[in-house]
This record gives C-alpha cells, sequence and structure tokens, in this order.
C-alpha cells in the first residue's frame, strides 16, 4: 500500500470530531498516513493538532504565499480572500507530497464543518531522465506498477508494492525507490 498526505483547511476554532469525521470520510479506509499539511497559521489549532498526534503523524506548515504557487483544481476566491492562497488543503497536501518524492491528488477538496480536506497519495518511486525507456521495467514488475509513455514510463501508484523489482533490473539506475 503506498501512503497519503492529507491536506487540512480550517476555520479558527474547529472542534477536533469535525476534523475526526472529514478526515476519515476523506481517507476511506486508506491508513498510511505519512503526513499532514495546512497554512502555517494554523500550526496551533488545538482540533488540527488532536486530530494529527491521534494518527502518530506529522504537521507540515506552509506560508500562504507558497500554496498560492501550487496549482489545484478548485481555488477559491473566497479562501484567498480570508487566507491569502487560493487552496489550503489542496495545495497544502500537493506541496507536501513533493517532500515525499510527489504524489497524485486521489481525492480532492471534501467539506467537513468548518474543515476542508484533501488527500494525496504517494508516488512510491521516481523515474529519473537517465532512463532510456528500455523497458525493462515494465516487464519485470510483478504488479504491473508501471506504463508505458512517451520518454519514459510513469508509476501507477495504487499497483506499486515497492518490491524494488524495477530498481534491480533498471541498466541505468533512473528509479529511486522511497520508503513511505
Amino acid at each position: 500500500m503506498t501512503g497519503v498526505v492529507v491536506g487540512l483547511g480550517s476555520s479558527l476554532g474547529v472542534c477536533a470530531d469535525a476534523v475526526r469525521a472529514a478526515v476519515d470520510r476523506a481517507l476511506d479506509g486508506r491508513c498510511d498516513v505519512a503526513a499532514f499539511a495546512t497554512v502555517d497559521r494554523r500550526r496551533d489549532e488545538p482540533g488540527l493538532l488532536a486530530v494529527v498526534q491521534e494518527w502518530g503523524a506529522t504537521l507540515q506548515c506552509y506560508p500562504a504565499e507558497a500554496l498560492d504557487a501550487v496549482e489545484v483544481p478548485h481555488p477559491s476566491d473566497a479562501v484567498r480572500g480570508h487566507v491569502g492562497t487560493g487552496s489550503v488543503a489542496e495545495a497544502a497536501a500537493l506541496l507536501a507530497a513533493r517532500e515525499h518524492g510527489g504524489g497524485n491528488l486521489v481525492v480532492p477538496k471534501l467539506r467537513g464543518e468548518h474543515v476542508t480536506v484533501a488527500v494525496v497519495e504517494l508516488v512510491p518511486l521516481t523515474i529519473s531522465t537517465a532512463c532510456t525507456a528500455c523497458g525493462a521495467c515494465l516487464l519485470t514488475c510483478p504488479e504491473h506498477a508501471l506504463r508505458p509513455a512517451p520518454g519514459r514510463p510513469v508509476v501507477v501508484p495504487s499497483r506499486c508494492t515497492s518490491c524494488g523489482e524495477c530498481v534491480e533490473v533498471c541498466p541505468t539506475d533512473a528509479i529511486t525507490l522511497f520508503s513511505l
């Protein structure tokens, strides 16, 4: 199973029960949370901190300017007016995922009671530009987690089990496996 990063946006004073309910709904059975992420203005928000602590994960916080630089599918002018960024949950999840090797937004902004949640599934491995598209990894992967694409294969995170077979067979050392 691959890990996920959970992005959180919230109002001041959001209660832990509301955060918990929204996170549970967004995760839908996923249980490998690598990190939570939010805007730095909410780093000490008790409702968020309680849920992050329950999961035993870290809370990564970013300034509004950094979040506003992240391209997201559902920006909000209202959020920009209040916080200074068009997105908190989606942008924070995507930004934090970059620190874990990258990922794909699998749960776009989901609204709860005074909280928004977004989930990014982490990519368990990356393929660098050193790839010659020889196809050895495609033939070796027992889970068919790699797909041919122009230039170099792409990873299907939900299929990758991090077995490392592709890393072993790559003649150019273009594949890096992340431990999630």
